[in-house]
């Protein structure tokens, strides 16, 4: 790379820092991060009992019996505690049921699978005794033990888990684009100001290349973005919040920049102002963002298809899996590279075409 390019794009980096509506957007998005850190701890609670394959299953606990989920994990049984029941909510999907157990001798249960409840009833039964009678199994059973059923599209309250089933397929991903989308703001309000301010021709008439001249401009955007992701990265893990396969995860992250980017630079060279450049890239990231994070039924399996392409389907397989699928991502990663070495080459024909920035 040319030393030229390099001082390209320090003199960019320099002049996103002086921006204070860059700063400010920085700032939000810490704020939008602890936000999800802090739904993050009940999800990082509950996936702590989920993986377990010695477990009879996995449920949350709504008890008026002191020590009744302690003696729940003595019988392989993993509960979660809830502090209250008076919410509507899901079913998360890692979790197997609901269990509430009640001061008068009964018991409350959601089951997913209801078939299963003779593997689990004398489990649950002893669990209850031993709490009941402080620890030792009574020589006669306490009467009456009441055990009531529910089936699975049965509502209960659980506001304290409302996130916990989105969390990995929306918030996780929205956190990891939200420097990208920032980023393409920076990147077409640089080249965009530059037109504004006739200082384009004058990249022009230096030595470098146009090609050189947008790899100025994209690499500090890109730097700016990847090391916000990396931070974002490690503070989610850090609140047991689990990003897996982060180096896969950066690569694919990459090339995303780089097809979001080009798109970025194409909306820049058919602006004439930043308020232009800004209304194209706002309509685009609200059609993107549907597209991505809005499940759309679709009765067209072409259209199907299509959308399972999706960037957020990788990004959630390569973020929330220990073991991921290098060859399946792979197919992800070559149509990206096309998509984004197609817009790359359409956003420099464009930057040689535009009447605002000729020689």
């Amino acid at each position: 790379m040319r030393k030229e390019v390099i001082y390209l794009s320090i003199k960019e980096l320099k002049d996103i820092f002086r921006e204070k509506v860059y700063i400010l957007a920085f700032i939000l998005q810490l704020f939008i991060v602890i936000g999800i850190v802090l739904i993050g701890t009940s999800y990082s609670y509950i996936q702590t009992y989920v993986e377990d394959p010695t477990s009879q299953g996995n449920f949350l606990v709504y008890s008026e019996v002191e020590g009744f989920s302690s003696f729940l994990t003595d019988e392989s049984i993993k509960s979660v505690a809830l502090r209250n029941k008076d919410f509507t909510g899901a079913l998360p999907r890692n979790i197997d049921g609901v269990i509430w157990a009640q001061n008068d001798n009964s018991i409350q249960i959601l089951l997913k699978n209801p078939a299963n409840f003779e593997d689990l009833s004398d489990p649950i039964k002893r669990a209850y005794i031993k709490a009941k009678s402080k620890g030792e199994m009574p020589d006669e059973i306490l009467n009456p033990l009441s055990i009531n059923i529910y089936p699975r599209n049965y509502t209960y309250n659980l506001a304290d888990l409302f996130f916990v089933e989105i969390m990995q397929t929306l918030l996780i991903p929205l956190i990891l684009l939200l420097p990208i989308f920032l980023s393409m703001n920076i990147l077409a309000d640089s080249i965009v100001g530059e037109k504004e301010r006739k200082t384009f021709e004058i990249l022009l008439a230096s030595p470098l290349k146009r090609i050189e001249i947008i790899l100025g401009k994209i690499i500090p955007t890109f730097v700016i973005s990847i090391i916000q992701i990396i931070i974002w990265s490690l503070v989610l893990s850090a609140r047991g919040i689990s990003i897996f396969n982060l180096p896969v995860l950066l690569v694919f992250l990459s090339i995303i920049m780089l097809l979001l980017f080009s798109i970025s630079i194409v909306f820049s060279n058919i602006s004439s102002n930043i308020t232009e450049s800004n209304l194209f890239l706002t309509l685009f990231m609200m059609v993107v963002t549907l597209i991505m994070f809005v499940p759309i039924p679709l009765e067209n399996p072409m259209l199907k298809e299509i959308l399972s392409y999706s960037p957020i389907i990788p990004l959630i397989k390569i973020s929330s899996n220990p073991s991921v699928d290098l060859l399946e991502i792979g197919k992800y990663m070559a149509v990206y590279s096309g998509l984004a070495l197609i817009s790359l080459f359409i956003a420099l024909k464009g930057i040689s075409k535009d009447e605002n920035i000729r020689l």
